[in-house]
């Protein structure tokens, strides 16, 4: 709506002064009339001059006249996400009706209501968002899975001039990954676009009776002998006592069972003790007897891999002094018998100590290490020459993991970071810098195969943490030493460590598996790695790593934390997805278990092929099941020599074998061993999340509705476009009208005139 406003071109103060002097002049000048003058003319000279005054006066407050700005044309955009994941056919709605029915009564009455002033579109989520016509609403909600932040961003459009909002119809439950910090992070950006969100909540507290079965580890190595323990816990809700039975099956036959006790803890663990005699993939299978009323069957089990090898995984590690971390991190290597360590420390230019450690493996195979300690057999020899141990190309295959410590410059000669190069890349092999950066100088050469680059630190030395991020807990390194407090928070309290460099940044292909957190706050990679060709380069900071024998007692007894974090380490990176020496293929499932609806892969290592023409075929068959077997063509994966998935597509319930065509059965780098399971996350997790939705709605600028939610959701974005869009107008200024300053100085000119022929000069 248009009107009048001023805009005062000096002072107020000083117009009130101007015109409190004009009106006195004009008083006392209008109280006396000259004797040539009529009464009439002069009264008429008097009302021209104060009309001429009160004019110039009210030009100096510049009258500005606002003319409103039409609003852009058309309706505001009105999406309606309305929830039909699995969650939403709980019937605890009003009147005994399921949330999706409830939700779906009032997306109707917003269609119908809000016609008019909207542009109103209903679309339907889960795992993904799609268009749904209203009637296609009594089809059920069945979804897998709830992603609310994917629905809350792929409805922003911000091509509305009119302005655009949604509606959120969901009980709130988020399980579709990243959490409510991902969550929040699409309302954010919907805040940022001016889209405000107005959520309402069906459903409210469900409770439920549910057992899980959790391997913490789902694949391991064991050396052919080896007795190798296997915990399996039991989490449970919904329960405050009681027993379950929990049967471990090896190829479906069940080899062993034991009984957990269900505490208020809310977990239990059992432990079963493996050992083979031969080489091969054993797949196992941990599963827990079901209850009676139990929500869901489809988690009572868990997966488990064994690859039983006849040859350790043989280790090569250099240091270029002897340090106290060195003397740990030996120790811890050389208690896993499935690890034949190479260790090599240079005490002075030309005096260098070899010490190469294995076990014996006859030994493994008699005895329990629950009763008699696995023998080690040990040899000493000293060494002059410390660049040898890289400069030999045949040398290096003999290994599968090189670890450098510290100031390692005299083992890098430029012929044997070009081995190294070529045996990351070609043959497989992985490399650890396990204390930061291996040499004090940058090495340019060997700085292209690390994931991460280093500058000085300022000053001395500083102090960190670690915390595993999404990607490292996804890992389950620390197996379960990490029980009690969860594996992130279990890395998170064990002692600081020290570092004299900064990470500077990090490759684009790097993957960051914890980071450290300074005293500061301040957080930068910690555990980086990056694929490099067929292979695998990581890089751990830390210029000191626990020294135990230093720390206190509570600290001490975190050593199961540092002994988990490197035996698993050492088994990932043989077992997850290397080419291991004197090995023509190697294929690895990219995880042990996969969803129903998702597509089942793998990826093949070949060495010395660079097309797929050249590669054998992938045979897969369901066990237990008349389809037969599958073949499967690989397909290079990019650029990377050697490097190939292959792509099974989604696949039924079941356990799968797939195998290298033409290999043996006993070659376990050929095969690999993988479930497809159907997740029933949106059967067990019922609980409504209002308070999510309540957060949706704020940080957006929405609200949250109830009761007549069409009604509501009019006034509402009335009221949110008068904040976010005020009124916009054009001014127009009397100063700038030449009419309006000639009519001012017309009637100056008809005062002279008529003073001029009253006969006043």
């Amino acid at each position: 709506m248009g009107g009048l406003s001023t805009d005062p071109l000096i002072p107020v103060s000083l117009w009130l002064t101007l015109s409190t002097a004009a009106a006195v002049t004009m008083f006392f000048y209008a109280r006396r009339r000259p004797s040539v003058m009529s009464v009439n003319r002069w009264r008429l000279s008097n009302l021209l001059m104060s009309f001429g005054l009160l004019a110039v006066l009210l030009l100096l407050l510049n009258p500005t006249w606002l003319s409103p700005i039409p609003p852009p044309p058309g309706k505001p955009l009105l999406t309606v996400l309305i929830d039909t994941s699995a969650s939403m056919s709980t019937p605890d709605s009003e009147g005994g009706q399921t949330r999706l029915i409830s939700a779906g009564r009032i997306a109707r009455e917003m269609a119908g209501e809000l016609g008019p002033s909207f542009d109103v579109q209903v679309k339907s989520f889960d795992d993904s968002l799609r268009k749904i016509s209203l009637a296609a609403l009594d089809g059920g909600a069945n979804g897998s899975s709830t992603d609310v932040a994917g629905a809350v961003s792929s409805s922003l459009s911000g091509e509305h001039a009119a302005g655009e909002a949604i509606v959120l119809l969901s009980d709130g439950i988020h399980n579709a990954g990243g959490g409510s910090a991902h969550v929040l992070d699409a309302v954010r950006a919907a805040r940022a676009m001016d889209s405000p969100i107005y959520t309402q909540t069906f459903g409210g507290e469900v409770k439920t009776v549910d057992l899980a079965v959790q391997i913490r580890s789902p694949q391991d190595l064991a050396l052919v002998g080896q007795h190798l323990p296997l915990t399996v816990q039991v989490a449970y809700t919904g329960l405050t006592g009681g027993r379950a039975n929990v049967a471990l099956l090896l190829e479906g036959k069940e080899v062993a069972r034991r009984t957990a006790d269900l505490t208020a803890s809310g977990t239990a663990n059992v432990h079963f003790m493996l050992t083979h005699d031969k080489v091969g993939v054993y797949p196992y299978e941990a599963r827990v007897d079901a209850l009676p009323g139990e929500a869901s069957a489809s988690n009572n089990s868990a997966a488990y891999v064994l690859r039983v090898v006849d040859e350790p995984i043989r280790v090569l590690m250099l240091e270029g002094k002897p340090y106290w971390d060195s003397k740990f991190f030996t120790r811890t290597l050389t208690s896993d018998p499935a690890i034949a360590l190479d260790s090599v420390v240079k005490l002075t230019d030309a005096r260098l100590m070899r010490r190469i450690l294995t076990h014996d493996k006859s030994s493994n195979k008699k005895e329990s290490p629950s009763t008699q300690p696995a023998v080690r057999n040990e040899s000493w020899q000293i060494d002059s020459i410390a660049g040898g141990y890289l400069a030999d190309p045949d040398r290096l295959r003999g290994y599968q993991i090189i670890v450098l410590g510290r100031d390692v410059e005299p083992f890098l000669s430029e012929q044997a970071v070009k081995n190294l190069h070529e045996w990351v890349a070609q043959d497989g092999g992985s490399l650890v810098c396990y204390r930061g950066s291996p040499t004090a100088p940058a090495n340019q050469l060997l700085a292209k195969l690390l994931p991460v680059r280093w500058t000085p630190a300022a000053g001395r030395e500083t102090r960190f943490r670690l915390a595993l991020t999404d990607r490292g807990q996804n890992l389950d390194w620390l197996g379960n030493a990490a029980e009690s407090a969860g594996s992130g928070a279990a890395l998170t309290g064990m002692p600081s460590l020290a570092s004299s460099t900064v990470v500077d940044s990090s490759r684009p292909l790097a993957v960051v598996l914890a980071k450290s957190t300074g005293s500061d706050g301040t957080q930068s990679p910690a555990v980086t790695y990056q694929p490099y060709g067929a292979g695998r380069v990581t890089v751990i900071e830390g210029s000191g790593m626990w020294r135990w024998a230093f720390l206190s007692p509570a600290y001490q007894k975190q050593e199961d934390v540092y002994a988990a974090l490197w035996h698993s380490l050492m088994r990932w990176l043989t077992s997850n997805a290397s080419l291991q020496p004197g090995q023509r293929y190697s294929l690895r499932a990219d995880k042990i278990r996969f969803g129903a609806n998702e597509p089942a892969s793998a990826t093949l290592l070949a060495r010395e092929v660079t097309g797929s023409a050249q590669l054998p075929a992938i045979e897969l068959v369901a066990e237990g099941s008349a389809t037969g077997t599958r073949t499967f063509t690989p397909s290079p994966a990019g650029d990377e020599v050697g490097v190939f998935r292959v792509n099974f597509g989604p696949l039924p319930d079941g356990r799968y074998r797939a195998k290298v065509a033409g290999t043996e059965d006993g070659n376990t780098s050929a095969q690999v061993v993988f479930d497809v399971r159907r997740y029933d996350q949106e059967q067990l997790d019922l609980q409504a999340r209002p308070d999510l939705m309540a957060r949706i709605a704020a940080d957006s600028g929405g609200a949250v509705l109830s009761g007549d939610s069409a009604a509501q959701i009019e006034k509402l974005f009335k009221e949110h476009q008068l904040r976010s869009r005020p009124p916009q107008y054009v001014k127009t200024s009397a100063w700038d009208r030449w009419w309006i300053l000639d009519a001012v100085l017309g009637i100056w000119l008809t005062s002279w005139f008529v003073r001029r022929s009253g006969g006043l000069v």
